[in-house]
């Protein structure tokens, strides 16, 4: 069954986020890591002032098992060591099976 995974960065007083690095280095890193291994497709969103969450990119999957797999490759090291690089605040990630869809 086909699976979303939502990478939520806090909005927080203080916190920086660079969204042209993720767009154009982070991402397309994820892209090279898990595109041949489940990464059907992500999109990236950017939130107003009054959201809990900065910016989130939304990643489907083939399954939660794809992503499972994916996430014990070597390269899914590197991923989250480039969270540094662009983030001063941890993510919070949820992976969910898709059950429905219009």
């Amino acid at each position: 069954m086909p699976a979303t995974v939502s990478v939520l960065y806090p909005a927080k007083e203080g916190a920086t986020f660079d969204l042209d690095y993720y767009k154009n280095t982070h991402m397309a890193l994820a892209q090279k890591v898990w595109g041949g291994v489940g990464l059907k497709s992500w999109t990236v969103q950017k939130y107003g002032p009054d959201a809990p969450f900065s910016h989130s990119v939304i990643m489907a999957w083939e399954s939660t098992e794809a992503f499972g797999k994916a996430a014990a490759l070597p390269g899914t090291a590197e991923i989250m060591d480039d969270v540094k690089n662009f983030s001063t605040e941890k993510p919070t990630v949820i992976v969910g099976e898709d059950v429905a869809s219009g």
